[in-house]
């Protein structure tokens, strides 16, 4: 754990590694990979993880914004020039109409580094005049809106985007891509939207290179069949080990065996009080104890993005118990092991902390009387009940809110092997981190 810092937040770079792998074995050797980045890589540091993922595959990357860009292209070159690493061109997908000469995304345009989204005939003027100010020909990829109503242009737009494009020597096709509104649950709609874009594939086919990359599949369309991979695919939940367990009806024999969750969250207990029978615990009064109950405390709340499971709207009783994972030492023989054991949380979830009932662990044996016992909020084991796309569920979220829910002031460590590589914070007093525990306690 970090110095002064009792939560952190792991990320597992060995098991984005092994999910890469397994993305390229499903999609095969001819597809390209284009993980998304954006929001920061879903709050767990893009630089760190695009490097990861082009070492560990990556074609492309996909960032929304040019600040996000401009994040990862200062931190390519500055890999580039240790020769650690070249660079991966950047994918914007947000309509962009102004690049300012001297930018760090500016010099990526003119060294062919950064690749630009157009949305419509409208856009497609205002990259006109970035490419005339930069003097340089843009690559750009054409969004197909084909049902999602959000950016991009109607397929009869589109075919106008395209025939521009054809024609004007400041622009490179690179790629033509649409977006999925139901792949995760609705088959019927996706095949639909997947028609109307292929009809438009047809009716432009004269303009479109042979070379261009043809994208349609996010994460969910990626597991549910392989007429969605396509020449490229676009993905975020699934390099980081999710996904799986929301798809409805995927088709592939793809199991969550195959994937690894690369985060894990975790905290310690930092008091431990024991309260008699009757006694309310929290704002409202919400939990009182029907025994003599030993409560702990740890320091995470909402403002951390620790999920609040709210009441139903009929009024009734919560959405299921929270319930974050214990890490209690056990002696056996000569050897102290780690014995994960979950608790709920009870009362309400509060700004910066969370009480937790720890009547049923055995505590006597532990040191302090448990008081510093690490504790698992987020937990990367799938068949957990604190594992994030569970919690998300049941929160009311989706798993891309919830990671992006969790606040930076929580540090991150990337873990390789077991071994901590680096931190997104300076003070580091612990050198190794496993799946289990960590070495410090």
């Amino acid at each position: 754990m970090l110095m002064h810092e009792p939560s952190c937040i792991e990320v597992n770079l060995t098991a984005i590694d092994h999910n890469m792998a397994a993305i390229r074995r499903l999609v095969g050797p001819d597809c390209r990979l284009c993980p998304i980045v954006k929001a920061d890589a879903y709050g767990l540091g893009a630089a760190r993880i695009a490097r990861r993922l082009s070492t560990a595959g990556a074609d492309l990357v996909a960032v929304y914004s040019l600040p996000q860009a401009s994040e990862l292209g200062l931190a390519s070159a500055q890999q580039a020039s240790q020769g650690t690493l070249a660079p991966v061109p950047i994918l914007v997908l947000m309509p962009i109409s102004e690049i300012r000469p001297g930018d760090e995304t500016s010099r990526m345009l003119v060294d062919g580094r950064l690749q630009l989204t157009v949305h419509d005939l409208e856009h497609l003027e205002a990259l006109s005049a970035i490419a005339d100010q930069h003097e340089t020909t843009i690559p750009v990829h054409v969004e197909v809106d084909t049902g999602m109503s959000r950016g991009g242009a109607r397929p009869e737009d589109a075919a106008k985007v395209l025939e521009r494009i054809a024609s004007d020597p400041r622009f490179r096709l690179k790629g033509v891509f649409t977006h999925f509104s139901n792949s995760r649950t609705d088959r019927a709609t996706t095949d639909g939207q997947l028609a109307t874009f292929d009809r438009l594939l047809t009716q432009c086919a004269a303009l479109i290179p042979a070379d261009a990359l043809i994208h349609v599949a996010s994460t969910y369309a990626l597991f549910r069949h392989p007429r969605y991979h396509r020449s490229m695919v676009r993905f975020g939940l699934a390099w980081a080990g999710f996904g799986l367990e929301e798809l409805d009806g995927g088709e592939l024999p793809f199991g969550e065996d195959n994937f690894r969750p690369c985060l894990r969250w975790r905290s310690r207990v930092v008091q431990i009080k024991r309260i008699p029978v009757g006694t309310p615990v929290g704002y409202g009064s919400r939990w009182t104890a029907s025994r003599p109950s030993t409560i702990g405390l740890v320091p995470v709340g909402y403002a951390d993005g620790f999920p609040v499971f709210r009441p139903l709207d009929d009024g009734g009783t919560e959405k299921g118990t929270q319930k974050i994972a214990v890490l209690r030492e056990v002696q056996r023989g000569a050897r102290t092991e780690m014995v994960r054991e979950f608790a709920p949380v009870i009362g309400t979830v509060n700004m910066d902390q969370i009480t937790v009932d720890l009547t049923d662990l055995d505590l006597l044996s532990q040191p302090r009387g448990g008081v510093g016992m690490t504790v698992e909020i987020v937990s990367p084991d799938a068949s957990a009940p604190n594992h994030l796309p569970r919690l998300a569920s049941r929160s009311g979220m989706i798993p891309h809110e919830m990671l992006c829910r969790m606040h930076s002031r929580i540090p991150r460590l990337y873990v390789v092997d077991g071994a901590m590589e680096e931190s997104t914070t300076p003070a580091v007093t612990e050198s190794r981190v496993t799946s289990g525990r960590a070495a410090a306690g």
